[in-house]
Formats: structure tokens, C-alpha cells, sequence
């Protein structure tokens, strides 16, 4: 009896009801053999065998396999390694916080002579160096101070920015305030 061929469909993983498995062929032939030669306690033991191999346990890439699904059409690339087995998304990276305590007390001004960014709280160019050009307080991977000098920074600028001496919006001085006349006497626009 000649079959006709198996179609890809009835060969897919996902119907298994199509396409005899190897294991169910084997069974028979072992059952047939077993018949004629009238042995069951071998063909019983070789059933034993064969299920224990054929029983496959679920790995954590068959898990993160996406199944097929019949009556659907699937693209050659699905059947690509990366496509069955894709790669889980990698984590958001961490923010970058500054440098390290040992670091900063070093690379920190403020730190090395003992003083506080506060005692320029007058000094509206003083503030501006700490404020980007949107007008936002730069972080401490920007400044690289230590933690007590970056909160003192910015109670610096914020108090700079009610006072009116620097812009909240730009790193601009403020017209008509002190920074505007630095350089000349008196100076207006």
C-alpha cells in the first residue's frame, strides 16, 4: 500500500493526532513480535524502556518556546533558533548615582576645604554652574560631589531661584538682577 505524502501540517508538532509518533509504531512492532514469540514479559519490560526514554522532562527553553498553533500560518523565520528560543528582555540599567563616597571626598571642593556651598547663596553666578542649561538642578554624576555638598547644592540653587538672582527656567541671569551689572557700574541693558 503506497501513502501519500505527508504534508507539513500533518507533520507540525502541535497535531499530534495527525501523524503516527515513532513511539506508537515501535509499541506496535513490539506488540506483534511479542504475539508470535510469546514472551510479554520482554515486550512488557521493552515498553518500560521505551516510555522512559520517549518521556521527555520540561527544560526552562521549552517553557520559553513559543507554541504553534494549527490552522495558522507560520513564516519560515519563525522557525529560526532565535526565533523559538528568544531572549529574555534585559533589565533597565541602574541610574548612575555618582561616584562613591571614597571618590567624591576627594574630587568634592566643598568636602576638601571644609566649607559649605552655602555661604555663596549671594552669588548668582555661583548658582548658575550648578544648573543645566534647562534650568535643572545637575545631578550628582554631573557635579560629582559627595551626598552633604549635593543637598546643600541644590538648597543653594532653589533659594538663588526664590530670591529671584537665577532663572528657573534657564541657566540665564535673571534681567534687572545682581548678576546682570557684574563688570560694569551701575550697568543696565
Amino acid at each position: 500500500m503506497v501513502r501519500p505524502p505527508l504534508s507539513v501540517r500533518m507533520l507540525h508538532t502541535s497535531l499530534p493526532h495527525r501523524a503516527p509518533s515513532a513511539r506508537d509504531s515501535i509499541a506496535s512492532a513490539l506488540s506483534s513480535s511479542s504475539s508470535s514469540s510469546g514472551s510479554t514479559s520482554t515486550a512488557d519490560a521493552a515498553r518500560k524502556m521505551l516510555d522512559s526514554l520517549t518521556s521527555r522532562v520540561r527544560t526552562e527553553a521549552d517553557e520559553k518556546r513559543r507554541p504553534f498553533r494549527a490552522n495558522s500560518y507560520a513564516p519560515p523565520h519563525s522557525f529560526t533558533q532565535t526565533s523559538l528560543y528568544p531572549e529574555p528582555r534585559p533589565y533597565a540599567r541602574a541610574p548612575l548615582l555618582g561616584p562613591p563616597k571614597k571618590i567624591a571626598s576627594k574630587i568634592d571642593p566643598f568636602f576638601s576645604s571644609k566649607t559649605s556651598p552655602m555661604d555663596h547663596d549671594l552669588n548668582p553666578l555661583f548658582a548658575l554652574s550648578f544648573v543645566n542649561p534647562m534650568g535643572k538642578i545637575k545631578s550628582r554624576a554631573d557635579t560629582g560631589l559627595t551626598w552633604k555638598s549635593q543637598k546643600k547644592v541644590g538648597k543653594l540653587v532653589r533659594r538663588a531661584r526664590s530670591m529671584g538672582l537665577i532663572s528657573r527656567w534657564s541657566n540665564q541671569t535673571v534681567a534687572g538682577g545682581l548678576a546682570t551689572g557684574m563688570g560694569r557700574i551701575g550697568g543696565r541693558y
